[in-house]
Protein backbone atom coordinates (compact mmCIF):
# COMPACT_ATOMS: atom_id res chain seq x y z
CA UNK A 1 0.00 0.00 0.00
CA UNK A 2 1.40 3.07 -0.69
CA UNK A 3 2.22 6.10 1.60
CA UNK A 4 -0.39 8.85 1.62
CA UNK A 5 1.06 11.69 0.17
CA UNK A 6 -0.82 14.40 2.13
CA UNK A 7 0.38 12.64 4.76
CA UNK A 8 4.21 13.00 3.52
CA UNK A 9 3.50 16.76 2.61
CA UNK A 10 3.14 17.34 6.50
CA UNK A 11 5.98 15.53 7.20
CA UNK A 12 7.90 17.54 4.73
CA UNK A 13 6.73 21.21 5.92
CA UNK A 14 7.16 20.23 9.54
CA UNK A 15 11.13 19.71 8.27
CA UNK A 16 11.09 22.87 6.69
CA UNK A 17 9.68 24.88 9.97
CA UNK A 18 12.61 23.08 11.90
CA UNK A 19 15.16 24.12 9.81
CA UNK A 20 13.65 27.85 9.38
CA UNK A 21 13.35 27.75 13.33
CA UNK A 22 17.24 26.31 13.06
CA UNK A 23 15.87 23.54 15.56
CA UNK A 24 18.02 20.45 15.66
CA UNK A 25 15.90 17.17 15.18
CA UNK A 26 16.31 14.87 18.03
CA UNK A 27 18.35 11.20 17.53
CA UNK A 28 15.06 9.52 18.71
CA UNK A 29 13.41 11.50 15.86
CA UNK A 30 16.24 11.27 13.24
CA UNK A 31 15.60 7.21 13.54
CA UNK A 32 11.75 7.50 13.10
CA UNK A 33 12.46 10.01 9.97
CA UNK A 34 14.93 7.19 8.23
CA UNK A 35 12.36 4.40 9.28
CA UNK A 36 9.84 6.20 7.40
CA UNK A 37 11.75 6.80 4.51
CA UNK A 38 12.81 3.21 4.05
CA UNK A 39 9.01 1.49 4.31
CA UNK A 40 7.84 4.76 1.89
CA UNK A 41 10.61 3.66 -0.73
CA UNK A 42 9.89 -0.12 -0.21
CA UNK A 43 6.61 0.27 -0.22
CA UNK A 44 6.72 1.90 -3.90
CA UNK A 45 9.13 -1.16 -5.29
CA UNK A 46 11.55 1.79 -5.61
CA UNK A 47 15.34 1.25 -5.41
CA UNK A 48 18.11 3.15 -3.41
CA UNK A 49 19.64 3.55 -6.39
CA UNK A 50 16.32 4.64 -7.84
CA UNK A 51 16.18 7.45 -5.65
CA UNK A 52 19.59 8.29 -5.39
CA UNK A 53 18.45 9.13 -9.53
CA UNK A 54 15.26 10.95 -8.45
CA UNK A 55 16.76 13.13 -5.72
CA UNK A 56 20.11 13.82 -6.32
CA UNK A 57 22.31 12.28 -4.05
CA UNK A 58 24.68 9.33 -4.06
CA UNK A 59 23.60 5.90 -3.76
CA UNK A 60 25.47 5.44 -0.75
CA UNK A 61 24.04 8.87 1.34
CA UNK A 62 20.61 6.75 0.70
CA UNK A 63 22.20 3.67 1.49
CA UNK A 64 23.25 5.55 5.08
CA UNK A 65 20.51 7.52 5.67
CA UNK A 66 18.18 4.46 6.05
CA UNK A 67 20.89 2.76 7.85
CA UNK A 68 22.92 5.02 10.07
CA UNK A 69 21.02 8.18 10.54
CA UNK A 70 22.67 8.95 13.48
CA UNK A 71 26.07 8.92 12.26
CA UNK A 72 25.60 10.63 9.19
CA UNK A 73 23.92 13.34 10.40
CA UNK A 74 22.07 14.12 7.42
CA UNK A 75 20.80 17.70 6.37
CA UNK A 76 17.27 18.78 6.67
CA UNK A 77 16.94 19.35 2.53
CA UNK A 78 18.86 16.36 2.26
CA UNK A 79 15.95 14.68 3.55
CA UNK A 80 13.34 16.90 2.26
CA UNK A 81 14.56 16.25 -1.26
CA UNK A 82 14.29 12.15 -0.38
CA UNK A 83 10.79 12.48 0.77
CA UNK A 84 9.99 14.64 -2.35
CA UNK A 85 10.93 12.74 -4.07
CA UNK A 86 8.49 9.67 -2.39
CA UNK A 87 6.07 11.74 -2.75
CA UNK A 88 2.83 9.68 -4.69
CA UNK A 89 -0.88 10.14 -5.54
CA UNK A 90 -2.94 9.90 -2.45
CA UNK A 91 -4.41 6.66 -2.52
CA UNK A 92 -7.72 5.76 -1.00
CA UNK A 93 -6.08 4.61 2.38
CA UNK A 94 -4.79 8.28 2.15
CA UNK A 95 -8.57 9.80 1.14
CA UNK A 96 -9.62 7.90 4.53
CA UNK A 97 -6.93 8.92 6.83
CA UNK A 98 -8.13 12.27 5.67
CA UNK A 99 -11.25 12.27 7.04
CA UNK A 100 -10.11 10.47 10.49
CA UNK A 101 -11.23 12.61 13.36
CA UNK A 102 -8.96 13.59 16.34
CA UNK A 103 -11.01 11.73 18.82
CA UNK A 104 -9.84 8.98 16.71
CA UNK A 105 -5.90 9.43 16.62
CA UNK A 106 -5.11 10.94 19.74
CA UNK A 107 -2.61 10.37 21.43
CA UNK A 108 -4.65 10.00 24.97
CA UNK A 109 -1.76 10.24 28.02
CA UNK A 110 -0.54 13.45 27.78
CA UNK A 111 2.45 13.86 29.03
CA UNK A 112 2.64 17.87 31.03
CA UNK A 113 3.92 19.81 33.50
CA UNK A 114 2.93 22.54 35.14
CA UNK A 115 3.61 26.15 35.48
CA UNK A 116 5.24 26.12 38.98
CA UNK A 117 6.82 22.93 38.10
CA UNK A 118 10.64 23.03 38.72
CA UNK A 119 12.41 23.41 34.90
CA UNK A 120 14.59 20.22 36.18
CA UNK A 121 11.19 18.41 36.31
CA UNK A 122 11.13 19.40 32.45
CA UNK A 123 14.40 18.80 31.76
CA UNK A 124 14.22 14.94 33.51
CA UNK A 125 10.67 14.68 31.19
CA UNK A 126 12.51 15.69 28.01
CA UNK A 127 15.56 13.17 28.48
CA UNK A 128 12.80 10.66 29.45
CA UNK A 129 10.81 10.27 26.47
CA UNK A 130 13.09 12.75 24.05
CA UNK A 131 10.27 15.05 22.97
CA UNK A 132 10.20 17.94 21.33
CA UNK A 133 8.13 19.89 23.29
CA UNK A 134 5.67 19.53 26.43
CA UNK A 135 2.77 21.15 26.94
CA UNK A 136 2.01 23.30 30.30
CA UNK A 137 -1.60 22.42 31.70
CA UNK A 138 -2.36 24.26 35.49
CA UNK A 139 -4.85 22.27 37.94
CA UNK A 140 -7.86 22.14 35.73
CA UNK A 141 -5.57 21.08 32.55
CA UNK A 142 -6.42 24.12 30.61
CA UNK A 143 -3.19 24.95 28.26
CA UNK A 144 -1.47 27.72 29.60
CA UNK A 145 2.38 27.31 27.81
CA UNK A 146 4.72 24.98 26.23
CA UNK A 147 8.35 24.20 26.74
CA UNK A 148 10.66 23.19 24.42
CA UNK A 149 13.66 21.16 24.86
CA UNK A 150 15.84 23.15 23.02
CA UNK A 151 15.47 26.24 25.73
CA UNK A 152 15.78 23.87 28.74
CA UNK A 153 18.88 21.99 27.52
CA UNK A 154 20.43 25.04 26.70
CA UNK A 155 19.46 26.57 30.19
CA UNK A 156 20.57 23.26 31.70
CA UNK A 157 24.06 23.21 30.10
CA UNK A 158 24.92 26.87 30.96
CA UNK A 159 23.43 27.83 34.03
CA UNK A 160 22.64 24.09 35.70
CA UNK A 161 22.01 25.99 39.45
CA UNK A 162 19.36 27.50 37.72
CA UNK A 163 17.30 25.11 36.48
CA UNK A 164 16.29 23.72 40.02
CA UNK A 165 15.33 26.84 41.35
CA UNK A 166 13.92 28.62 38.50
CA UNK A 167 10.09 27.17 37.24
CA UNK A 168 8.62 25.95 34.40
CA UNK A 169 6.14 29.37 33.93
CA UNK A 170 9.65 31.69 33.77
CA UNK A 171 10.37 30.06 30.09
CA UNK A 172 7.44 28.55 28.57
CA UNK A 173 6.13 30.00 25.34
CA UNK A 174 2.66 30.45 23.76
CA UNK A 175 0.15 26.93 23.78
CA UNK A 176 -0.08 24.92 21.40
CA UNK A 177 -3.18 25.03 19.37
CA UNK A 178 -6.17 23.42 20.24
CA UNK A 179 -8.70 21.11 18.80
CA UNK A 180 -12.03 19.19 19.35
CA UNK A 181 -12.41 15.41 19.12
CA UNK A 182 -14.51 16.08 16.47
CA UNK A 183 -12.01 17.84 13.98
CA UNK A 184 -10.91 16.23 10.92
CA UNK A 185 -7.23 15.43 10.23
CA UNK A 186 -8.15 17.56 6.42
CA UNK A 187 -8.89 20.78 8.97
CA UNK A 188 -6.39 20.29 11.75
CA UNK A 189 -3.13 19.38 8.81
CA UNK A 190 -2.18 23.19 8.68
CA UNK A 191 -2.16 23.20 12.34
CA UNK A 192 0.23 20.52 12.59
CA UNK A 193 2.31 21.90 9.79
CA UNK A 194 3.12 24.99 11.51
CA UNK A 195 3.16 23.77 15.19
CA UNK A 196 4.10 19.84 15.29
CA UNK A 197 2.04 19.59 17.53
CA UNK A 198 -2.21 19.99 18.54
CA UNK A 199 -3.94 19.32 22.05
CA UNK A 200 -7.40 17.82 22.13
CA UNK A 201 -9.57 19.47 24.54
CA UNK A 202 -12.68 19.17 25.82
CA UNK A 203 -14.57 22.08 27.49
CA UNK A 204 -11.49 23.72 27.87
CA UNK A 205 -9.38 20.70 29.38
CA UNK A 206 -7.00 18.91 27.94
CA UNK A 207 -7.91 15.02 26.66
CA UNK A 208 -5.28 14.32 24.52
CA UNK A 209 -2.38 15.44 21.93
CA UNK A 210 -1.80 14.47 18.31
CA UNK A 211 2.29 15.00 16.83
CA UNK A 212 3.35 14.26 13.24
CA UNK A 213 4.49 11.03 14.99
CA UNK A 214 1.04 9.92 15.93
CA UNK A 215 0.11 10.14 12.47
CA UNK A 216 2.60 8.20 10.78
CA UNK A 217 2.22 5.34 13.28
CA UNK A 218 -1.33 4.99 11.92
CA UNK A 219 -0.76 5.17 8.38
Amino acid sequence: MLINTYIIIICIKLLLVIMTRQEKISLLSLEKMSETIRQMRRSQGISQKELSRRCGLSQSTIARVETDPVRLNPSYMSLFGIMEALSSPASDHGLEMLSKTAGQMMHKKVIYVRPGSPISEAISLFKEYDFQLIPVLDNLRRVVGTVYQKDLLGLATQQPDIAGKRDVSTVMKAGLPQIDKNSELTSFKPLLEVSGAVIVAEKGRAVGIITIYDIIKQI
